[in-house]
């Protein structure tokens, strides 16, 4: 079963990825990450860990409630 806010932060990801410009080994190279890695969470296949999210974002220059809307009534 795939969760909705994994899905939306991957859909996310996806788009601010390719909007810059990387491919998945590029951005693999800018965050220190398998580029099979990040394509699982972009597919909502994974679950990134805080470090794995925190490296994603640093690479993107974005704060977390740029990839995913956080609802705490959800």
């Amino acid at each position: 079963m795939k969760y909705p806010k994994l899905i939306e932060f991957g859909n996310n990801l996806r788009v601010e990825r390719v909007r810059r410009g990387y491919s998945l080994e590029k951005f693999g190279q800018i965050c220190n990450l398998n580029p099979t890695h990040i394509g699982k969470i972009e597919r909502a296949e994974m679950n990134p860990t805080l470090l794995t999210i925190l490296s994603l974002l640093e690479a993107l220059d974005l704060k977390f409630e740029q990839l995913v809307q956080y609802n705490k009534h959800e």
